[in-house]
Order: structure tokens, then sequence, then C-alpha cells
């Protein structure tokens, strides 16, 4: 049986308790010996009992947490949400663009759902550069819309910087799927070997 560490502290707590209570009134031990013995009920009780580990201590892959998969899945969706808002606000030019970024990186977070291997390989991406590129786009799009023909050219070199995050979150998303395919294929030389042997 597993439980929480709070009710299984408490179950613990109050079996020796009764413990206790029983050894020194009903029988009529000195109250060391029965505090004694109910410490040692305590103990036992807690290592009879197994510990449930919280959500965020369960480990879903080498040094991934499931509290690590959610913040990245929600970190993720709200990424594409501000993308596709920023697509909505920023010129007709680029909004082809910045939806396919929000596309991208829907795609990306679908397959670190799928596979928590897939976030331990994009952890520094997620966590620290897609936010940073989130906000830069939504500034750009701000920018663009107000910007005049004064400002054509600056406006022109940043558009081709945004372009590049295109490329960059197309490598992601391939990553992702690489490390799918690898994990089959070594799951299926596995299979083969272990075919073979019987």
């Amino acid at each position: 049986m597993r439980l929480p560490d709070g009710p299984r502290q408490v179950i613990a707590a109050l079996v020796a308790g009764g413990v206790f209570v029983a050894l020194y009134f009903a029988g009529r031990i000195v109250w060391w010996a029965a505090f004694g013995l109910a410490a040692g009920v305590y103990l036992a009780l807690l290592l009879v009992i197994g510990r449930r580990r919280p959500g965020d201590e369960i480990m879903l892959a080498s040094h991934v947490s499931a509290a690590d998969l959610e913040r990245a899945s929600t970190g993720l969706d709200q990424a594409a949400g501000r993308l596709a808002s920023a697509a909505g606000r920023a010129p007709d030019i680029d909004q082809a663009l910045i939806r396919d970024m929000a596309a991208r990186v829907r795609s990306i977070r679908a397959k670190v759902a799928a596979d928590p291997e897939d976030f331990r390989r994009t952890r520094r991406f997620i966590l620290s550069y897609l936010p940073n590129m989130v906000e830069t786009v939504e500034r750009y799009a701000a920018l663009a819309r107000q910007a005049g023909e004064a400002h054509a050219d600056r406006l022109a070199a940043l558009r081709e910087r945004i372009r590049a995050y295109g490329p960059a979150l197309d490598r992601i998303d391939q990553a992702c799927l690489e490390n799918d395919f690898d994990a089959l294929e070594v799951e299926v030389e596995v299979l083969a070997a272990q075919m073979k042997r019987g």
C-alpha cells in the first residue's frame, strides 16, 4: 500500500498512539517502555506503508518529471497562442510566416507531450529561447503596424531576422521526430535480437 507522505505519517502516529495508550493504561507498563515500543511501531509502519511520490517527483524520463512536462506543455501552449495572436496584428506580408511559427510550436508541444525524452532534448529551447522568441515576434508585429515608409529599411532587416526563427523551429521539431525514430529503431533492434534468441 502506498499513500502520500502526510496521511501515511498520520496513520502511523494514530496507530502508535493507540499502542502507547494500550500498553501504558491496559498493560500497566512504565511510560518510557510503552513510549519506546510505540515509537518502534510508528517507525515500522512508516516502513510498511510506502510513500506515494507527488506528481512533481514522478520521473517520466531521465531528469524529466511530470511537473517539468506540465510546465513545458503550458509554456508551449501559451507560446503558440501568443504567436497566433501576433500574426493577427502583424502586417499582411508577415501573417503566414508567424502563423506557421505557431503551428510549429504546436507540433513541438504534441511531440513533447507524447515523449518526455523530447523535452529533455529541447529543454533549453523551450524554457529559455522560446519565450524570448515569442516576445520578439510580438514586439515586431506591434512595431511593423506603426512604422511608416521612413523605417521601411529597418523593418525589412528585422523581418529577415524574424524569418530565421522559422528554420530554427523546424530544426527543433525535426529533432523531436529524430528522437522518436531513434527510440523506435532501438526497440525494433532489441525485439529482433530477443526473437532470434527465442
